[in-house]
């Protein structure tokens, strides 16, 4: 099961990856969106342009040593095809004639961070946020709550809880509905031995991503921690229902529900779980007894409506 979870992350990180990725190319890399558009939407022969043309851009890029355009090009290139050195390469080459240069440095950030080279990182991501964070738009920045992430993520595989604490808020001040950067906080809470912060933040990731199965795996070792054990069962279920183990996720939700009356939380996974397995009727009432908890609950609503049912409302 660490395995799945494994995967479960890698997933994550990617889609964030690639998601930063196409906001830096419209921002920074105008000329290099067509390319970007062909690499991952039309294939011709599974060869896009870009991997036709990346040969010729490598040479443009050695016969132009000071084309800082060409060069990110190719850092961005590398990047998106795991290639992280080489993308550290070309952005440095980058950082090095044009030290503001902020593409430059949040490509170096990430592909340091993705290959897991996290003390290597620190450096150009604080420089890219250091940039940002005096621009007007600062509060809305998506490509300073992104650098803000991923040095949190950073600073919590090397064990600087408290940096990866204050730095995750700062994100989290940006866009409150990063449920990525909600569990990273969660895992700093808790790695402090502050399981009810930690509870917090992950109730707050899985409202975002219900399915969210490393926040639920948390959960069930902070709420261990806490010495509450019906909450415990609870969160296994969730796991469970997470990795598609819908029989076990069942019997411990119903389990956990009879212990756990007024927590609404139970109703959802055990509502959510009941309509995986086509039990709609029994489905439709543990979503009312959410209702009945959390009255605004909009995964309980669009439950009821998608299976056909008025909410009550």
């Amino acid at each position: 099961m660490m395995q799945k979870f494994a995967n479960f992350n890698d997933t994550n990180t990617i889609k964030r990856l690639i998601l930063i990725v196409i906001v830096l190319i419209g921002v920074m890399l105008v000329s290099f969106a067509g390319y970007y558009y062909w690499d991952r939407y039309v294939h011709l022969g599974d060869v896009s342009p870009l991997e036709r043309n990346i040969t010729h851009l490598e040479q443009v890029a050695r016969e132009n040593p000071e084309n800082a355009d060409v060069r990110l090009e190719l850092a961005q290139y590398y990047l998106e095809h795991g290639k992280y050195q080489q993308a550290i390469e070309q952005a440095n080459q980058v950082s090095k004639a044009f030290p503001e240069n902020d593409g430059a440095l949040f490509i170096a950030g990430l592909a340091y961070t993705r290959s897991g080279q996290a003390e290597q990182a620190l450096e150009p991501l604080t420089k890219f946020i250091a940039i940002h964070e005096g621009g007007e738009m600062a509060h809305i920045d998506t490509m300073l709550e992104a650098a803000l992430f991923f040095l949190g993520q950073n600073y919590l595989s090397m064990g600087e809880y408290d940096h990866a604490e204050k730095v995750l808020q700062q994100a989290l001040a940006i866009n409150r509905t990063d449920a990525d950067a909600m569990y990273q906080l969660g895992l700093a809470y808790a790695k402090m031995g502050r399981h009810d912060l930690a509870i917090e933040q992950l109730e707050n990731a899985v409202r975002f991503v219900p399915d969210f199965a490393e926040a639920y795996s948390q959960m069930t070792e902070s709420y261990t921690a806490l010495g509450q054990t019906e909450r415990t069962v609870y969160a296994r279920g969730m796991v469970a229902y997470a990795m598609k183990e819908f029989p076990q996720a069942r019997q411990l939700l119903e389990e956990a529900a009879a212990k756990l009356d007024d927590f609404y939380p139970v109703y959802l996974g055990l509502g959510m779980t009941l309509e995986k397995l086509g039990e709609n009727e029994l489905a439709r009432e543990s979503y009312h007894r959410v209702l009945e908890l959390d009255p605004d609950n909009f995964t309980a609503y669009h439950a009821l409506s998608r299976l056909g049912q008025d909410s009550g409302n």
